[in-house]
């Protein structure tokens, strides 16, 4: 997903949970998995990527993850 307001506006986050609070979201960097943040799915694009669990293991292999979809998509 891609943020579309907010501080995080223009950044590529994965989803880790949808709620009906929220979507929970991490990019790895500044929210980390351990501390994800809470979307309204408004405020979020679909990227149509899947991030698969494997690299969401730790923050650094999800930053990678998010960079190389970044790079495929060109965002």
């Amino acid at each position: 997903m891609v943020s579309l307001r907010g501080r995080d506006g223009k950044r590529t986050m994965a989803v880790l949970d949808v709620t009906p609070e929220g979507v929970w979201v991490a990019d790895g960097q500044k929210r980390p998995i351990e501390r994800p943040k809470r979307k309204n799915p408004r405020h979020l694009a679909p990227t149509g990527a899947i991030v698969d669990e494997t690299s969401m293991a730790t923050n650094r292999e999800l930053r990678r993850a998010l960079t190389e979809l970044g790079r495929a998509q060109g965002l």
